[in-house]
């Protein structure tokens, strides 16, 4: 019961995560007039604290199943903390760009979406099928 319930909360706050790294993502490569100030908000508010709660909840999952002794959970960490240092860039552009009221896209922002949609993909096919 109590792994389940970890699992759950590490799910719902992954997904919080990943969504409102994404929609940062997109504000970042197309800029709308008034919504970088809210999207900057809800990043600080909401996201990143759902990155901490990830952390927090995937650890507890590790430690109940026995994972750290197996290859793919080292692996799914680096690409994890590959994932974390991408949210904080997204969080540090986007808090620049709505400073600057900017409205033009972030040229340095092009790789974010990408990036970070295939390390997501990477990470999930390492949790479900375990291949080492």
């Amino acid at each position: 019961m109590l792994y389940d319930l970890t699992k759950a909360i590490h799910i719902l706050s992954v997904i919080t995560w990943m969504s409102g790294t994404l929609i940062a993502a997109l504000a970042l490569r197309y800029p709308v007039a008034g919504i970088l100030p809210r999207v900057q908000g809800f990043d600080r508010r909401v996201t990143s604290p759902a990155m901490i709660l990830s952390w927090v909840f995937g650890i507890l999952l590790a430690l109940q199943a026995g994972w750290f002794g197996a290859p793919w959970l080292w692996v799914k960490l680096v690409f994890v903390f590959i994932l974390s240092g991408l949210h904080g860039a997204i969080s540090g552009r986007l808090k620049r760009l709505t400073w600057d009221a900017g409205s033009t896209p972030d040229p340095v922002a092009a790789p974010f979406l990408p990036v970070g949609i295939t390390l997501l993909v990477l990470i999930v096919l390492l949790v479900v099928l375990k291949p080492f």
